[in-house]
């Protein structure tokens, strides 16, 4: 393949796809999958790399993950156009040896190529991990300690490797401040690259918006957001498309952060978002992070409202007062993994002193419990005997919340009421992928129920939701951060929600809720506009 500047005219980006495709012909999907190998497609490079300011004349630029040179090749490119002359120094991370050839060839090709703009590449390949490699960064004070200044950089750009680590792996023995829960190596490198940055410096990374919320990330997350300053977010409304194989289905996005100087108040953040990767009828919306990007409490939410219709709504729902726990509420995860206790598990309805019902996602209808159903092949009982006590609750009043939604549906939360009036045995199994609702020590009331039920299945809730998590997975974590009205108010809607169900009457759930919590009707109606055009 001829080279970029050595009569080919093909640009520095392109020519590094086509090696990568050339590449991925002769190494399966299944062997680059177990080395988390996805390459960057050219069209994201390209957006990555525009995201910088380029202002220096001496740039020094990290690329961590550099697979086949993709990424440094679209902040080439971009050089190459701009007609500016610069120094550009490249360091280049790649630990895999079949990928370093192909890495040398697109590096040399954009020295090539920049030198005819007037432009000087330095570059240099290190054919090492980057998280062991670079661990001074992370354990001991680079600005004071060592025998020579640490190399710092203006810009890093990555597309980093996402699997997930054992806690007692090397890597999260070097990022031990970060762990919390099973780690994944994006955030790994994410931090390093971070204290790498000359302060000022920035960052663009294309990674899983997992990070955003939940346990596993609260450490990562108070760690990040003390030092660095938010500077754009880009979310693509379809998980399909982004990356050119099908088996990357986690939702991404492309985040653009700055290296603290000093503290920064009120700083504005752009938030934009495309379809998909083409990049078409990209939409703008700017927020200030203090206010709506970063919920600074103990868990360092990071919420991504999209448009002034998202910002509405955080702005509404974060006057709610309280979280579950300061209700006295708790959320816990259904005990029963279906393949674990196989032993316990039995077909056919049984409902007596010998066998409990087991609950799925399939026995939610609304917001009722319906026990047992024709429309699933699953077991629908469970032994109760010495070794399956552990896995049953007793009969109460309990609140169920789906973990999990389909990969492009547009609704997230799915909640309904499991009353212990409706069942006449003494316990309940409750299947692994619900989460559920209850009050440890006392009882939920039928209008406690009916109420928390009701606002978790509210659209306007569910946009809210979306703000704080991108994934189809549904936390216990995400619902304990959650905010919620008094009691009081959860009990009256209770009440109201109870009675018009009951009469089997269509009625408009949210603007029930919201007349009872007062919300405006406009913003409810809007909401719904929104949401049906997915629905």
């Amino acid at each position: 393949m001829d080279a970029p500047g050595k009569g080919n005219t093909e640009a520095l980006t392109g020519y590094a796809e086509r090696l990568a495709a050339s590449y991925t012909e002769t190494h399966g999907m299944e062997k680059r999958k177990s080395k988390a190998q996805f390459f960057t497609p050219g069209q994201v490079a390209r957006f990555m790399a525009n995201m910088f300011d380029v202002e220096d004349r001496c740039i020094r630029l990290l690329d961590p993950g550099a697979g086949a040179g993709i990424l440094s090749a679209a902040f080439c490119e971009r050089l190459a156009e701009s007609g500016r002359a610069v120094e550009l120094t490249i360091d280049a991370y790649e630990n895999d040896p079949e990928l370093l050839d192909v890495l040398e060839v697109v590096l040399e090709a954009c020295k090539d190529t920049l030198s005819m703009k007037s432009i000087n590449l330095a570059y240099n390949i290190r054919a090492q991990d980057f998280i062991l490699h670079n661990e001074t960064y992370i354990k001991r004070n680079i600005f004071t300690c060592g025998d020579k200044d640490p190399i710092l950089y203006d810009f890093v750009l990555s597309n980093p490797p996402y699997y997930k680590l054992s806690k007692n792996s090397p890597h999260a023995a070097v990022m031990s401040e970060c762990v919390c829960g099973q780690p994944n190596i994006y955030t790994f490198f994410m931090a390093i690259s971070t204290n790498m940055l000359k302060p000022g410096g920035q960052m663009v990374f294309i990674t899983p918006r997992s990070f955003c919320s939940g346990l596993y990330y609260k450490r990562f997350r108070q760690w990040f957001l003390t030092r660095v300053e938010l500077s754009r977010i880009h979310i693509f409304e379809s998980r399909k498309e982004i990356f050119d194989e099908d088996q990357v289905l986690q939702e991404n996005i492309i985040l653009k952060a700055i290296r603290k100087k000093r503290d920064l108040h009120e700083r504005k953040i752009i938030i934009s978002t495309s379809k998909n990767k083409h990049f078409e009828n990209i939409k703008r919306f700017v927020v200030s992070d203090a206010d709506h990007i970063l919920n600074k409490t103990e868990e360092s939410f990071i919420k991504i409202p999209c448009c002034p219709l998202d910002l509405a709504v955080v702005k509404v729902i974060d006057k709610w007062p309280f979280k579950l726990r300061e209700l006295g509420l708790e959320i816990s995860t259904g005990p029963v993994v279906p393949f674990r206790a196989e032993k316990y598990l039995l077909e056919g309805a049984m409902n007596n002193r010998k066998w409990a019902p087991l609950l799925w996602m399939h026995n939610m209808r609304g917001m009722k419990t319906v026990w047992p159903t024709n429309t699933n092949k699953k077991p629908s009982a469970i032994k109760v005997t010495e070794g399956s006590e552990r896995l049953l609750l007793p009969v109460k009043n309990y609140v169920l919340v789906r973990r999990f939604s389909s990969k492009e549906q547009p609704r997230r939360l799915h909640s309904a009421v499991f009353l212990e009036t409706e069942f006449s045995c003494e316990a309940v199994g409750i299947e692994n992928h619900l989460n559920y609702i209850h009050k440890p020590g006392k009882d939920l009331s039928v209008d406690e129920a009916y109420g928390l039920s009701a606002i978790l299945n509210t659209a306007i809730v569910d946009n809210y939701f979306r703000t704080l998590n991108g994934n189809t997975q549904v936390n216990a974590t995400d619902i304990r951060s959650l905010p919620f009205p008094p009691m009081e108010a959860v009990r009256k809607i209770g009440q109201v929600v109870r009675k018009k169900a009951d009469s089997q009457v269509d009625f408009d759930l949210d603007k029930a809720v919201g007349k009872i919590l007062g919300i405006n009707e406009a913003l409810i109606d809007a909401v719904h506009t929104e949401s049906s055009k997915y629905g």
